[in-house]
């Protein structure tokens, strides 16, 4: 926090960290005494569990996915290069908030884009409102594919961690770049999600593994066209087939 300033909006907070320590130049978290350590310790998991809670319950539900199109407009006062300085892409909330926001997109998701470059859907629950388990077979099935002006992917995580799953044909997400995923005559893509190999040829051509465990995929649209924010595009559920 010394070396990296926050925006002038910002350091008035910053500077009620100063009674705790954590602008100190010798930290007393360093080496805590074992009070502070256990204080440390507990309030780490205080705050663990709220942004766990957070994760599960924020954005618009649809069809069981959590809409967090504007999880990543936190940002209110650096603008680089490219990115857009306007009130569409920064959320509208008191600071309080828009802190536990930012921490809760780090938590799911780290390095996330504002909305208009990429828009992501994450999701827990499949359409009947069920967790999401590897224990079980499902099907996600695109009667539309997402409205991008770039190209769009579904991409399997552990619902614990959030870590990439090793597989044994190396596949960590599906989407429109995918090679050999096969089509319906109807033009409609049905992804096939289950820790085991399908039996079928078509079935194996549209498979993403899933963990024999719980898991939390992400759908990420990037250069997101209109329908995806106006709702003019819906997202289809996950059903289960087993």
């Amino acid at each position: 926090m010394q070396a990296f300033a926050p925006a002038e909006r910002d350091l008035a907070l910053q500077e009620t960290f100063t009674p705790l320590g954590l602008l100190d130049d010798d930290s007393p978290y360093v080496d805590a005494e074992p009070v502070l350590a256990e204080m440390v310790r507990a309030g780490v998991a205080r705050g663990t569990e709220a942004i766990e809670q957070a994760l599960h319950h924020t954005g618009d539900l649809q069809n069981g996915w959590n809409l967090t199109y504007h999880a990543f407009d936190y940002n209110l006062d650096f603008f680089e290069i490219g990115a857009l300085d306007e009130s569409q892409w920064k959320l509208d909330l008191v600071p309080k908030l828009r802190y536990f926001a930012r921490a809760a997109a780090a938590r799911g998701g780290l390095w996330g884009n504002h909305g208009y470059e990429a828009a992501y859907a994450m999701v827990y629950l499949d359409g009947d409102g069920n967790l999401l388990d590897g224990t079980k077979s499902y099907r996600l099935r695109f009667e539309e594919t997402p409205p991008v002006g770039a190209f769009w992917s579904v991409t399997m995580y552990d619902s614990k961690d959030f870590y990439l799953l090793d597989n044994p044909i190396d596949r960590y997400s599906i989407g429109d770049r995918t090679p050999g995923v096969r089509r319906a005559a109807d033009g409609s893509l049905t992804i096939v999600l289950q820790h085991d190999e399908p039996e079928t040829e078509e079935d194996r051509a549209n498979w993403l593994p899933t963990p024999a465990a719980p898991f939390r995929p992400i759908l990420r649209m990037y250069e997101p066209q209109g329908a995806a924010f106006d709702g003019g595009y819906v997202l289809p559920p996950i059903v289960s087939s087993s």
